[in-house]
């Protein structure tokens, strides 16, 4: 595959590292991909002056009193925003406390929220809605109505959440370590033992939420923890140990030459679920996200281009049409990088402070 990712072989190699191996030092970094310890720090160093990648711990919320894991989708009333900037209208939405990530272009939006339970989804939706349809931002058309649908955590699976490490291996040709291809990790919701933070634990659990780039020292020193860096330490590695959070880093896709994210909601035939075959071809390389439960499945993926996308939406319905799986025909919704606006981009600051 062509190299159009502006980046040089090495800082390809340094970020499928980083991503694949999030918490690793540059030392134990260089080691896992052969390479110089100094030429890892200054390729890290590169990517991060060039903003390439996003550094976010993960909250394992269903650990901490979420049952919910919820997609919001709406299409806009075009007539309403032809007249006036999207930016100035879409801007006037409160995004409430329970979306981590909501993104739109020209046509319409989609987000992914954490709900402690369905009455605290049900205000949270509705209230977002009632403030869109007051701007005229919504759909008049009946068949786009906003959809909301809703996974109960501890009765689906979170097969991959935002893992871009097997993207990048096919994209940068890179070499697998083991030569297996990496099917997500199914086990990263898969706990459901409640955990209860102590006051101390809250505080440094939210510190390391809301700075994720900061430094031990400095998330000790920050007035709300005054904590010696022993302590702090210890708690950061319990939280990771213990799967309460987990560190996670998110390329700039954009940057590095993607032009398409797409989304899809499959609805599975009840006599005929999905199946482990079926997962090997959903979760392909493209895949971000995805998760399901034995009727219905989330999947966003990310292509280089719309013939990468095309060939993969082939294998995709083409194995579920000849198994008679799907209830429904999907239509995939798609978004082009360059139009697309972030109005919140995996922050979990506010979700933090509702534990």
């Amino acid at each position: 595959m062509p190299n159009n990712s502006g980046l040089t072989k090495n800082e390809q190699r340094v970020l499928y590292g980083m991503v694949r191996n999030p918490t690793m030092s540059d030392n134990s970094l260089a080691r896992f991909l052969k390479m110089k310890d100094s030429t890892v720090n200054y390729c890290r160093n590169q990517l991060e002056k060039r903003k390439i990648f996003q550094v976010v711990y993960v909250p394992i919320l269903n650990r901490l009193g979420f049952e919910l894991l919820c997609i919001n989708f709406a299409e806009y009333n075009l007539k309403t925003l032809k007249d006036s900037r999207k930016s100035e209208k879409t801007n006037k939405i409160p995004i409430s406390d329970d979306i981590f990530l909501r993104i739109g272009d020209l046509e319409k939006e989609f987000s992914v929220s954490f709900n402690k339970n369905y009455s605290e989804f049900f205000l949270n939706t509705q209230n977002r809605l009632e403030r869109m349809g007051k701007l005229g931002l919504l759909s008049k058309n009946r068949k786009n109505l906003p959809k909301n649908i809703i996974f109960p955590i501890n009765l689906s699976v979170i097969y991959n959440f935002f893992d871009y490490s097997q993207l990048l291996l096919h994209t940068f040709s890179i070499k697998s370590e083991n030569g297996v291809k990496n099917n997500g990790d199914p086990l990263y919701f898969s706990d459901h033992t409640l955990y209860n933070l102590s006051e101390k634990e809250k505080a440094v659990f939210t510190a390391l939420i809301d700075y994720p780039n900061y430094s031990i020292k400095e998330i000790a020193e920050l007035e709300e923890i005054s904590l010696n860096r022993n302590t702090v330490s210890k708690m950061r590695q319990d939280f990771l140990k213990l799967g309460l959070m987990k560190k996670i880093i998110i390329p700039d896709l954009q940057s590095i030459g993607y032009e398409l994210l797409v989304y899809y909601h499959f609805r599975f035939r009840p006599d005929n679920p999905i199946n482990d075959e079926a997962k090997g071809v959903l979760n392909s390389p493209s895949t971000i996200l995805f998760f399901y439960n034995k009727f219905e499945a989330i999947i966003l993926s990310a292509f280089k281009n719309y013939s990468e996308y095309k060939s993969d939406k082939v294998q995709k319905f083409s194995h579920l049409h000849s198994h008679e799986m799907l209830a429904e025909s999907p239509e995939p919704r798609k978004y082009l990088f360059n139009n697309l606006d972030y109005f919140r981009k995996f922050d979990f600051r506010l979700l933090s402070r509702n534990i």
